[in-house]
């Protein structure tokens, strides 16, 4: 088991978010967890990412007890918030991250191409969209054994979520624990699907033809 969850709990200011929870994930699962904004998911990726503290339970990720830096060296987390230095170009940003991170140049070279992204712009140039695809193209260019995609078609337009898909698409291997509030775009991408309701989760399935009707009955 590649990541094991047991029995987590998590409050913010004395209000439970997430009770009792358990979660495991196989190596080169594609996990998608569902559900409404304000239901923990974000929460949940932080918890897992070693950024986000719990008040009780056990996490491993890869055999490895976290929070701990070995563990957070294993994964890559790539977050809603629009969070890298706006003065430095895209190619600065990637030389910044290599000093922390192992990274596959090249893959980032043909994930920019891919999008169409300058990287001698500064990153304070793009669009609001293009810097989500450019924090996708960095993300998924580091060689992680856990990737944590928290929203990445948020704030998109059609044809930027097609790029998005075009960058999932292109990625063979890792294991992926996703969230989104736009159910359809994901779906062919991810091979497990969960929802998140009442702090744990509530229910999953493999059949992808019975997501919306499992979304519309656990969250109606």
């Amino acid at each position: 088991m590649m990541i094991k969850v047991r029995n987590l709990f998590k409050t913010y200011g004395g209000k439970p978010v997430l009770k009792d929870l358990d979660f495991e994930v196989e190596e080169g699962e594609r996990v998608y967890i569902l559900a409404p904004n304000g239901f923990g998911k974000t929460t949940f990726l932080k918890i897992l990412a070693n950024i986000e503290p719990f008040q009780k339970g056990d996490l491993e990720i890869f055999g490895v007890k976290s929070p701990s830096p070995k563990a957070r060296s294993l994964i890559s987390y790539i977050s809603e918030r629009d969070n890298l230095y706006p003065n430095l170009s895209v190619s600065d940003i990637l030389k910044f991250i290599s000093g922390f991170w192992e990274v596959d140049k090249i893959r980032f070279e043909n994930f920019i191409s891919l999008l169409r992204i300058n990287p001698l712009k500064k990153y304070s140039e793009f669009s609001k969209g293009e810097r989500t695809l450019i924090r996708l193209a960095l993300g998924l260019s580091i060689n992680a054994k856990l990737y944590l995609i928290d929203e990445p078609l948020s704030s998109l337009d059609f044809v930027l979520r097609e790029r998005v898909m075009d960058l999932l698409k292109e990625m063979n291997n890792g294991t992926f624990i996703l969230t989104s509030h736009e159910i359809d775009e994901l779906l062919p991408f991810a091979n497990r699907f969960v929802f998140l309701k009442d702090g744990k989760f509530a229910l999953e399935t493999r059949d992808r033809e019975s997501v919306k009707d499992i979304y519309r009955e656990v969250f109606a």
